[in-house]
């Protein structure tokens, strides 16, 4: 028996999901640039898709552009702002994603690290003084749900200080579809990143939201899809699978929510019973029950998480597109947390096809593995 605690990697594909794609039928797709009957059938079935998506966000689909993943959505927005909206101030978290930081970090304009309380949350009143001191135009970038601990940040608070200050509001939302109903949050911004393959799509497919659909901005070249915004053939049947899960999603997230917060609370009853020591950020924080990043200081990550493999557990050491990296997870370093405590953090993230026995043997082998590594409780 296998056990999977990484959804916020990539969360299982849905039920509803494979019995489309094990239907013959639906793998008869063409190119939708095609004028024949075959490739408009496609160019339906995108559209189609299109509209669903955007009626469950509560937004226009023009208003929407497909790429090829979350990280490709949050570099667009990125760069189109910078180079169609002629962006010259960025303001960011430390804990955003890397698709967010790294992009920022390679642009040459003024950049202001906003400043976060030891929860995680934005410091309001930095937040305040640092979008008052720029000149010239100004994207303010806040992940709705932090993809490590599952933070929530107030983006209502945040959307209304950029509007006193004219400035436009990118909010990272990959890991917040499905988990929450997004729809009064997209009216707060004017960009917003998806990644089908975090709600039980497919991998390959992600997405753009955009406010203002006037504005045209293209990276890749070589073709007028997506409404001129992206040249290259479209993902048909992952578009398709990505309304397929968002469908789902929306239709059993009160469903899931709950049964979430039940494998959450019984997640730290449990832990609190095995030792005392072992920390969790963002416990006292409004934060999604879906996400939970563990701390056991004086261990090393590395160790806990082979151990949990070999017990058939799949657990992550935070997010798998910075895995390896050297000095572990970012996120935690901003909350300030100690470098025995950061090289000591698994994360745990619950899905639509997890339940209470998993949650008690993940317990009963981590307190095994941590008795062998002579934890102290």
């Amino acid at each position: 028996m296998r056990i999977y605690f990484d959804h916020a990697a990539t969360s299982s594909v849905r039920s509803e999901v494979k019995n489309f794609l094990s239907d013959k039928g639906n793998l008869e797709f063409f190119n939708p640039s095609s004028v024949h009957a075959e490739g408009q059938s496609s160019r339906s079935k995108i559209n189609n898709a299109r509209d669903i998506i955007a009626s469950l966000i509560k937004s226009d689909p023009d208003n929407i552009l497909f790429t090829s993943s979350g990280t490709e959505a949050c570099n667009y927005i990125i760069n189109m702002t910078i180079k169609t909206y002629g962006i010259e101030n960025i303001i960011y978290l430390p804990t955003e994603h890397k698709a967010v930081v790294d992009t920022i970090f390679n642009k040459k304009i003024n950049q202001y690290q906003c400043k976060i309380t030891n929860q995680g949350l934005i410091d309001l009143d930095n937040f305040q003084e640092c979008i008052s001191q720029c000149i010239g135009k100004t994207l303010v970038c806040v992940m709705l749900i932090n993809n490590e601990t599952g933070l929530i940040q107030p983006i209502e608070k945040i959307s209304k200080i950029c509007q006193e200050y004219d400035a436009y509001l990118f909010s990272d939302m990959i890991q917040a579809l499905g988990k929450i109903n997004i729809a009064p949050f997209i009216g707060m911004v004017d960009f917003a990143s998806f990644a089908s393959h975090k709600i039980g799509g497919i991998h390959g497919v992600g997405m753009v939201y955009f406010k203002d659909k006037n504005k045209i901005y293209k990276e890749i070249h070589g073709g007028e899809q997506e409404f001129g915004r992206r040249g290259g053939t479209e993902n048909v049947i992952g578009i398709i699978s990505f309304s397929i899960a968002l469908q789902v999603s929306l239709e059993r997230i009160d469903f899931e929510n709950k049964k979430n917060n039940l494998l959450y609370n019984r997640l730290l009853d449990g832990l609190n019973s095995i030792s005392k020591k072992i920390i969790i950020p963002c416990q006292n924080s409004i934060k999604h029950s879906s996400i939970t990043t563990i701390i056991f200081p004086g261990l090393k990550a590395e160790s806990l998480i082979m151990g949990l493999d070999m017990e058939g557990v799949a657990v992550s050491s935070g997010a798998a597109c910075s895995s390896g990296k050297i000095g572990g997870s970012h996120v935690l370093n901003a909350m300030n947390y100690s470098h025995e405590q950061v090289i000591g953090a698994i994360r745990l993230s619950f899905g639509w096809d997890n339940n209470e026995d998993q949650v008690d043997f993940f317990l009963n082998v981590i307190n095994n593995l941590l008795q062998g590594m002579k934890f102290k409780h």
